[in-house]
This record gives structure tokens, C-alpha cells and sequence, in this order.
């Protein structure tokens, strides 16, 4: 099993929600595990510009490249500086490389991504890329032919909804909070869930779907966003997911795909845990599910 990770992810955002320490934390704790090695992590490449606009406006990556606050950059809720900006840029590659990896492997756990909200033309929801999209996009051009985006995030995956609404080549399913940001575009199936829903609702529906994308789109590919908002103690949410229910959720997404031998990439996504150590816990699971998997297969 492979890792891609960088420790350039960890940017300097000042006194925010979104803890982006819990990358090298992620890192360092299945390192400490033995379940990654000096040879099984890979450091991710930067895109190139006429790459990334393949997913972005030129006027919007212009913005980007000369961190300049506009009405398209400011929308992110997050601070207009380079190096989350990079980290971002960066990820889209890292998404896309993990996504090569589990083609040539079967799996590939990506320490980073999930920028779910961001749109061609704007920046939403502290996502300026939307590295799924990258991802995706990219693995369209090299032939993949059908892909699905397994997305677990508590927020719905507007962005990626929206850039796909037309594509059939790739399926996009969002399990989410309904009442809760972002304004919701349009997924191939959307499963919006009320406030206080826990465990066994969540993985009752979320097998339901399953079994449709999985039993009738027939993908080629999974993109997996592994959110770890879903959580009971999440401080921006309202559902009731234990960590062993998101672990629960894990092992049916990750499981279901390895017995119908379909190659998946996981992405992180959110985790706002006011104690990040739980944030960490629930996001090394899912690697902990993907290498017990591998494992079996062996």
C-alpha cells in the first residue's frame, strides 16, 4: 500500500477552524505504526499551470498564482497567503498521483485533499482547488472510463457536483448534513441527512447507495472523500457518527470496492474535532482499513 503526502500541506493560516497540523500528525502517528515506511510515501508534484486549468478559469488561476484578494479568492474563507494557496496547488497533484498509484496497486491513501467546494471560477468553503475535480479530470484523459466519487464529507461536494453534472463518465455521490452550508448543487444521488442522525442510519443508507453505485454505474475508479466531520464531537456539525461508526463507514466503502476488485483513492476532506487528536484518530482508520485490506488480499 502507498502513501502521498507532503509536509508542505501544513501552511500557516493563523488562528482558523480548519487544523492544518493534523497532516503531519496523520503522517507521523501511521509511521510510528509501522503501516508507513521510508519506502511506501511519496511526495506529490505541482501541477502544471495548463494542467490546472483544465479545472479552473485562467482569470481565477491568475489570481491564485499572485495571491490577490479578489471577490473569487476572498470567497474561501480562509487567508489570501501562498502557502495555503501552494498547499492547495499541491494537493491536486497529490490527489491525482495517489489516483495513478491505486490503478497500478489497487489502493492509494492520499495524506491531503477532499477541496471539495471550490469552482471554476471561485473559492468556497476553505477550498481553493478542487483536487477531486483534478483528479478526476485527469484520470478521464487517461483513459479511465468510468469513475465514481464516493464522497463521506459532512458537507455536500458542491463543487465537484457541479463540474460534473454533465459528465457521465464519472458518478458523484454525496452523503451530507442537508441543512447545513453549502447552497447543494445537483450529484448523481444525494443522500441529505437530518441533524442528529448517528450511526446505524448513516451506514443503512450509506450501504444502500453503495449497492447502487457500485452495482449498476460500475465504476472503474473510486475516489473516496474520507470526511471526519461526520463525527459526534465535531465542532461544525450536527451528526452523530461515533469513530468506530466512521470506521464502520470505512470498511464498507474501502471493502466493498476491493471485493469488486476496483481500484480506490482515499482523499481527507474535513475534521473539525475540538480536540484535533480525535480528528487524527478518525482519519488514520480509514488508512488502518485500507492496509488491513491489503493485507487480506495478499
Amino acid at each position: 500500500m502507498k502513501f502521498v503526502y507532503s509536509p508542505n500541506y501544513k501552511a500557516d493560516i493563523g488562528f482558523h477552524v480548519f487544523p492544518t497540523e493534523k497532516y503531519k500528525m496523520i503522517h507521523d502517528r501511521l509511521k510510528e505504526e509501522g503501516i508507513i515506511t521510508d519506502i511506501n510515501v511519496f511526495e506529490p508534484e505541482r501541477p502544471a499551470d495548463e494542467d490546472l486549468l483544465k479545472i479552473v478559469h485562467e482569470e481565477y488561476l491568475d489570481d491564485l498564482l499572485n495571491t490577490r484578494p479578489t471577490s473569487r479568492t476572498l470567497a474561501s474563507e480562509m487567508p489570501v497567503n501562498k502557502s495555503i494557496i501552494d498547499a492547495q496547488i499541491l494537493c491536486c497533484g497529490g490527489s491525482f498521483k495517489a489516483a495513478k498509484f491505486a490503478r497500478e496497486s489497487g489502493a492509494c491513501y492520499h495524506i491531503g485533499g477532499g477541496f471539495h467546494h471550490a469552482f471554476p471560477d471561485h473559492a468556497e468553503g476553505f477550498c481553493y482547488l478542487n483536487d477531486v475535480v483534478f483528479a478526476a479530470v485527469m484520470l478521464l484523459e487517461h483513459g479511465v472510463e468510468k469513475i465514481a466519487v464516493v464522497d463521506c464529507d459532512l458537507h455536500q461536494g458542491n463543487g465537484t457536483a457541479w463540474f460534473f453534472e454533465n459528465e457521465d463518465r464519472v458518478f458523484t455521490f454525496s452523503i451530507h448534513q442537508e441543512f447545513l452550508y453549502p447552497k447543494k448543487e445537483r450529484s448523481d444521488l444525494d443522500i441529505g441527512l437530518d441533524i442528529g442522525v448517528g450511526d446505524d442510519e448513516y451506514l443503512q443508507k450509506l450501504e444502500g447507495a453503495l449497492n447502487t453505485i457500485y452495482g449498476q454505474f460500475i465504476p472503474s475508479h473510486v475516489i473516496y472523500l474520507a470526511g471526519a466531520d461526520p463525527y459526534d464531537l465535531d465542532q461544525l456539525g450536527s451528526l452523530r457518527l461515533t469513530i468506530e461508526g466512521l470506521r464502520r463507514r470505512d470498511e464498507m466503502v474501502i471493502g466493498m470496492a476491493f471485493e469488486r476488485m476496483i481500484p480506490v483513492s482515499v482523499v481527507l476532506g474535513g475534521g473539525y474535532a475540538e480536540d484535533v487528536n480525535d480528528t487524527v484518530e478518525i482519519h488514520c482508520n480509514t488508512a488502518r482499513v485500507m492496509a488491513e485490506r491489503e493485507r487480506e488480499k495478499q
